[in-house]
């Protein structure tokens, strides 16, 4: 004869089993992520130059104006919260050269575009979690004016924000704070001598840019 208690632990052990199935096939869902692509639209503001260039530029600064930015995020999904990104962000504004005691001048229009790989680290293990950034990569400064060509330079940026998943875990939303940074040349030269002869170098200044934006994270 059958003991009730060996019945009862069976069912209990039956019902524990067939409610862990549904879990784990969640957990299964959610951690088989791997990528996530971020379409995302902001604000830019910042980027300037100065041009006292010793005679060779009027004394002023060149100035980038503040405007409508919008780029993609790709994301590598690693262990601990923490994500590989490759970031294309492009700003497209106008430059004007501004000096001390007159109107600015405008120049044109004038485009900034940044091409960064970098890293991410999440913190916590809610749906909504801050998260801090850095990446590293090239600048693009594309001036739209006839005769002059596009410039490379390398950059690097720094930052934070947080990132909602909704309960599928597949699709979120993302909101960044992020600070560009650009050294360009100067214009500006120093010369040295010592034993071995003289030695000409150029100097470098910083268009640095801020950045705040949000976007949709699709992952998948």
């Amino acid at each position: 004869m059958i003991r009730p208690s060996l019945v009862l632990l069976a069912g209990a052990g039956l019902a524990l089993g067939l409610a862990a199935t549904p879990i784990q096939a969640q957990i299964v869902e959610v951690s088989d992520k791997r990528f996530e692509i971020t379409p995302y639209a902001g604000y830019q503001w910042g980027g300037s130059l100065d041009t006292d260039l010793g005679g060779v530029a009027p004394d002023g600064s060149l100035n980038l104006k503040d405007s409508f930015a919008w780029g993609v995020i790709m994301s590598f999904l690693a262990y601990d919260n923490g994500a590989v990104e490759l970031t294309y962000h492009r700003q497209d504004t106008d430059i004007e050269f501004r000096t001390r005691g007159a109107a600015p001048t405008p120049l044109g229009g004038f485009a900034m575009n940044y091409l960064q790989v970098g890293g991410r680290q999440q913190f916590g293990n809610g749906a909504l979690k801050p998260f801090a950034s850095i990446s590293l990569g090239i600048a693009l400064l594309d001036p739209k004016q006839d005769g002059l060509e596009t410039a490379t330079r390398f950059s690097w940026s720094f930052g934070g924000g947080a990132q909602y998943m909704f309960a599928t875990g597949r699709v979120g939303l993302r909101t960044d704070l992020k600070m560009w940074m650009t050294p360009v040349p100067s214009g500006e030269y120093q010369t040295w001598c010592d034993f071995y002869g003289c030695f000409v170098s150029e100097g470098t200044s910083w268009v640095n840019q801020g950045q705040v934006s949000g976007g949709l994270v699709f992952a998948f």
